[in-house]
């Protein structure tokens, strides 16, 4: 089958070319392996500029990898993390904190895509009710941009901050598109970390033009500890890290971050905006970052499947998702409006 757009998945599209050739020079000589290396350094101090924090930054290979990381750092087999019922952790995971970390997800209703202070205080009681009996809490996991492509707010990362002191919990981030947040709200990413005081925060990369590189940036010093040890249990500490850490020297030294978030966020806003043309399609929440998620007739799910390459998210709700990705140019958004206009019209 030959699809005329590619909306899959930002996983789908290919590393931006100056980070393929921040990989090329990084494989000039020898260099000290797992993480030793120059440019690891420089990637490190580059994110804790950004940041405008003294974190300690782990490379690794995948977003699982990090999510699992953190959560080992975080969490002892008797504690439990909070986070809605979308979560990736809970969603699309294979169950890895259960089994890797051993810790209980306890799961609350999300309100599009985000976990509400009123949810948790509601799972807390709750939980905590038989005392020894259940689990004893100690993460609440978000994701920014969520699942669905909304977006905390920084008022809600505030609000989400003063709950976890109040409570004593510790934060985690699941920033696989951090960017498009970043860019959809118009402020930087220390401001998104500072307004949450997250703890622990899983940088995406693979997703907004890198090459298989992530990284879990520890913003909570208490936290460090046996953290290197835990990458290497965990398998995610690689020889030839500099292959990783190279990729984000130009993105955060370029801000190519923030261009290639933009471009994504964009593309999603002119496709959502011709859908009110389409009144049978139906949005099911606000487009604010790079994702769309809407309902169709069940008629016309195969004719849109057949010439745009997209999930069909839900199939009980007749529900597809499109993620535009940093190089989905104007011409593929034409063509979505057209191809659409020809099933629907």
């Amino acid at each position: 089958m030959t699809h005329e757009v590619y909306l899959a998945s930002d996983n789908w599209a290919p590393a931006h070319p100056l980070i393929v050739q921040s990989v090329i020079e990084a494989n000039e000589g020898d260099a000290p392996a797992y993480g030793a290396d120059p440019w690891t350094l420089q990637a490190e101090k580059l994110i804790q500029d950004t940041f405008r924090a003294p974190c300690k930054v782990l490379f690794v290979p995948t977003g699982t990898g990090a999510n699992i990381l953190a959560l080992m750092l975080a969490c002892q087999r008797h504690e439990s993390v909070l986070c809605t019922d979308s979560a990736h952790i809970q969603y699309q995971e294979s169950g890895a904190a259960e089994a890797l970390v051993g810790c209980k997800l306890l799961t609350v209703p999300h309100r599009n895509g985000k976990i509400t202070p009123q949810e948790i205080r509601r799972k807390l009681v709750s939980e905590r009710a038989f005392g020894k009996h259940s689990t004893a809490p100690r993460v609440i996991s978000v994701a920014q941009s969520t699942e669905v492509g909304t977006v905390y707010t920084l008022e809600e990362l505030k609000q989400l901050s003063q709950l976890c002191k109040e409570e004593k919990l510790l934060l985690h981030i699941d920033g696989s598109r951090l960017y498009n947040a970043a860019a959809a709200l118009g402020c930087g990413l220390h401001e998104l970390v500072e307004a949450a005081h997250a703890d622990l925060l899983s940088l995406g990369g693979t997703k907004n033009g890198l090459l298989g590189a992530e990284a879990l940036v520890l913003l909570n010093p208490a936290l460090e500890k046996g953290a290197d040890h835990l990458q290497k249990q965990a398998l995610q500490l690689l020889s030839k890290m500099r292959y990783l850490s190279a990729q984000y020297i130009p993105f955060f030294k370029e801000k190519l971050w923030q261009l290639l978030a933009e471009q994504a966020n964009l593309r999603a806003q002119e496709i959502a905006s011709f859908f009110l043309e389409f009144p049978q399609l139906v949005l099911s929440y606000p487009v604010e970052t790079n994702q769309l998620f809407f309902t169709a007739p069940e008629a016309t799910i195969a004719a849109i499947q057949e010439k745009i390459r997209c999930h069909l998210w839900d199939k009980e709700k007749r529900e597809l998702r499109f993620i535009a990705s940093w190089n989905t140019s104007q011409e593929e958004v034409a063509a979505v409006k057209r191809i659409l206009s020809g099933i629907c019209l």
